[in-house]
């Protein structure tokens, strides 16, 4: 039986998709992919696989809609965290492959939200509470990386390049950006647990300040890193909406 209590959250990010892919729009890249995980969570959670349904919930839900408030806040040229704004404008750009869209979202969604998240819905002083569902969303994500890899193939077939950049001993780039934001995110809601009020505030505004600066890096990685994508970018001629469809309906690898 069907888990209503996900629904909102997954027509929310459906909607914002519909949206991209109808107006050729590459905004919907990082939702696409965000639909899959919502998706596959749900499954799982309508399996039983998770100690607390509730709980899982209700982290997920919070998490996501940190997402969808900034992507409103972005249509609607409101305020919103700098990390965030960087990913969307990035979408209004050619240059950007596919991948770098890609890390932009989960930069600002696992730096800067999944910490914050974790912080907000513990109870005070019970932190450690709230660390099955945060690893459970994360061990998602991770599973979710070879299918998406498999998917970008499709439409960036130039994609084998970008692994060139650096030496992560044969590690993907979206394996190796996630496996350091998820350290991250852990430290970031240790230290934003204890805080309330203007001290929290403030913190979170220091999160978003060096999650933005790991974006530029992503964004502009520097004068070679951005020749050698140049020809991956110009092999990547499947219109927004292929892209989207490919991504929204990746899977974990076996299942």
């Amino acid at each position: 039986m069907r888990d209503p209590r996900y629904d909102p959250t997954i027509e929310s990010l459906d909607q914002i998709v519909q949206r991209c892919s109808r107006d050729g729009e590459r905004a919907g890249y990082f939702p696409a992919m965000y639909l899959a995980v919502t998706q596959t969570v749900r499954r799982r959670a309508e399996q039983g696989t998770f100690t607390s349904a509730d709980g899982m919930e209700r982290f997920v839900c919070a998490f996501a809609g940190r997402y969808l408030d900034a992507h409103d806040a972005w249509r609607a040229s409101r305020p919103m965290p700098a990390s965030w704004r960087l990913a969307f404008d990035a979408s209004r750009q050619w240059r950007p492959i596919i991948l770098q869209h890609l890390l932009l979202g989960m930069n600002a969604h696992i730096n800067l939200d999944l910490g914050v998240t974790a912080a907000s819905i513990a109870e005070p002083g019970a932190l450690d509470a709230v660390r099955a569902d945060f690893d459970a969303i994360n061990d998602v994500l991770g599973e979710l990386v070879d299918g998406c890899q498999n998917a970008l193939g499709e439409v960036s077939p130039w994609l084998g390049l970008v692994d060139r950049i650096g030496d992560r001993n044969d590690e993907s780039l979206i394996r190796f950006s996630l496996r350091a934001a998820r350290n991250q995110a852990w430290n970031v809601a240790t230290r934003l647990a204890p805080l309330t009020g203007t001290a929290l505030d403030n913190a979170i505004t220091g999160v978003d300040a060096t999650t933005t600066s790991v974006g530029n890096l992503v964004a502009h990685p520097g004068l070679f890193a951005s020749a050698l994508l140049l020809p991956v970018r110009s092999r990547e001629r499947a219109t927004p909406r292929a892209v989207m469809t490919l991504l929204a309906a990746v899977r974990p690898v076996g299942e």
